[in-house]
């Protein structure tokens, strides 16, 4: 999908904007310890993305919500499920 698709379909863009949401929330529950769990991503940007989506959208970037989801996602993704893997599953 392009940017442009992504901009002027929305129904798309209100759904990965309320999926940004939830994954922000999970970041804003880890508070702290986020950095020690998964190490790397940017993690207070992220929780900051996700007030912006929650309580001031009518800032909400387009190209920054599109640009996170395109490149910052993956990688993210991939940390937190090599953290995931590393939790002992008796807790």
């Amino acid at each position: 999908m392009t940017f442009e698709f992504y901009q002027s379909d929305l129904k798309t863009s209100s759904a990965v904007e309320r999926q940004m949401q939830i994954l922000t929330e999970a970041a804003i529950r880890l508070g702290d310890n986020a950095e020690t769990i998964a190490p790397g991503p940017d993690w207070e940007g992220f929780r900051g993305m996700g007030n912006i989506l929650r309580h001031a959208y009518h800032r909400v970037d387009d190209l920054i919500v599109w640009n996170t989801a395109k490149d910052e996602l993956p990688p993210m993704r991939e940390i937190i499920l090599k953290a995931l893997g590393s939790v002992d599953p008796k807790i």
